[in-house]
């Protein structure tokens, strides 16, 4: 566990890097999930083109 304590002097002394990661770990949370959903639903549209 002490090589997580740089992390946390870091994240304390600049807010911003914690912020921005957080901003960026959203943005690919949002993206991967709409990726699953968006590629779901095309190939459900062409399976349903064969038919």
């Amino acid at each position: 566990m002490g090589d997580s304590l740089w992390f946390i002097t870091l994240l304390q002394e600049k807010p911003l890097v914690g912020f921005a990661i957080g901003l960026v770990f959203l943005a690919f949370m949002f993206g991967s999930k709409n990726l699953v959903v968006y590629f779901y639903a095309k190939s459900k549209e062409n399976k349903s083109k064969k038919k």
